[in-house]
């Protein structure tokens, strides 16, 4: 069985929450984008549920030993002694991103939010910052081209969903195109003029996962410098484009991402692993 497929059995299905509709749509989307993946399924009865060891993962399919926190931990010790050679990104919505796998339209990265280790604080490359964003709550207000489903490994996590509308007359935000390439974000503006407006907010804790349909706006919360991890899964959706919400006024712009380098990404993943192994000191 292959890696994705394990993890996304190992993640369980989602459970039950509030339905929060429909999609919106970028520029040239299909609104129905993804609804037969993960959001599409879970939409029509929950996008909320409880992972974790021993979690159910569908009928007749068997457990992963050692649940998804075995799994994953195991993935981040292997990425913290070497074996496993790859480089954390420091993403510019605020987190680090450890891009475990991808395979044509899948993808598996492990998200690290807050201080990890506390050389880090001291290193070259310290935790990125989320972009301040007008009127946003937190990191900028986005869509993907991929479905995702994303499990809680420790720590909370904040996921707010927001309903966008276009907006001409007296807009707060302009939509941007996001095309990712060679380590930068290509960020260009768009006709559509907008506003937004919350829908719900979900606050998942360890071992608990929410999914997320291509196309459909959100922005990810967090208390404080407050530590957590995701492992997320995502796929890839034909004619979907990447979109964040910026200044009605706001040029065209390039963002580099910036590469951890292997004594910063062992600590990262190592401290990860070291939280996934031990109790979850989330208040």
């Amino acid at each position: 069985m292959d890696l994705f497929t394990r993890l996304d059995r190992a993640a369980g299905r989602t459970g039950a929450a509030a339905e929060p509709g429909e999609p919106d749509r970028p520029a040239g989307q299909d609104s129905r984008a993804g609804r037969d993946g993960w959001a599409g399924r879970d939409s029509r009865a929950d996008q909320h549920s409880r992972g974790g060891p021993g979690a159910p993962s569908g009928p007749g399919l068997p457990d992963e030993p050692g649940g998804l926190d075995g799994l994953v931990g195991g993935i981040l010790a292997e990425i913290a002694s070497g074996s496993r050679p790859l480089r954390a990104v420091a993403h510019p919505l605020g987190f680090y991103c450890l891009p475990v796998l991808r395979e044509g339209a899948c993808g598996v990265c492990v998200h690290v939010f807050g201080p990890v280790a506390s050389g880090l604080r001291r290193a070259a490359h310290p935790p990125p910052q989320p972009a301040a964003h007008p009127l946003a709550p937190s990191p900028e207000i986005h869509c993907h081209s991929w479905e995702l489903k994303s499990s809680v490994l420790y720590g909370r996590v904040g996921n707010l969903r927001v309903r966008v509308l276009d907006e001409p007359r007296r807009p707060t935000h302009r939509a941007f195109e996001v095309y990712s390439r060679a380590g930068a974000d290509e960020i260009r503006p768009t006709p559509r003029l907008v506003r937004w407006e919350p829908v719900v907010e979900q606050r998942s804790a360890r071992g608990e996962t929410y999914t997320l349909a291509a196309g459909e706006f959100h922005t990810t919360l967090l208390t404080g410098a407050a530590s957590a991890a995701t492992v997320v899964l995502g796929r890839s959706v034909p004619g979907s484009v990447d979109v964040v919400l910026g200044p009605v006024d706001g040029p065209a712009r390039r963002v580099v991402r910036r590469l951890c380098d292997a004594d910063q990404t062992a600590r990262i993943a190592g401290e990860a692993a070291r939280r996934i192994s031990g109790p979850d000191q989330a208040a």
